[in-house]
């Protein structure tokens, strides 16, 4: 099996990934993120999949990303096509009409 390599850092180093993975909040991406600097830090792609809990092909995956456009390309992800959400839209109307129906019953007591 070929072992993974960085072929470009993108002038990320081990040292600034790990202070972007401490500022990330979504736990999939700074998971990314950190089987990326395990990688670059020389670690094999199945011990890394053991550490960040992955398969060894999604390590593959998120490196060749990280070579291929940097850290912006890694963190990017694509939604499949679907149905656009509306109950999004519906619950928006719901607490606009609630807060003003609030705002009324206050001005009413007042």
């Amino acid at each position: 099996m070929k072992r993974l390599k960085i072929t470009n850092d993108h002038g990320w180093t081990p040292r600034t990934l790990r202070k972007q993975e401490q500022k990330i909040k979504d736990t999939s991406l700074r998971v990314r993120v950190t089987a990326v600097r395990l990688v670059m830090e020389g670690h094999l792609g199945k011990d890394v999949a053991k550490m960040v809990k992955l398969c060894r092909q999604s390590v593959a995956l998120y490196v060749a990303r990280f070579n291929q456009g940097g850290l912006d390309h890694l963190l990017d992800r694509r939604l499949p096509p679907g149905c656009v959400p509306f109950l999004t839209e519906v619950f928006g109307l719901f607490v606009e009409t609630h807060e003003c129906t609030e705002a009324i019953f206050r001005m009413g007591k007042t």
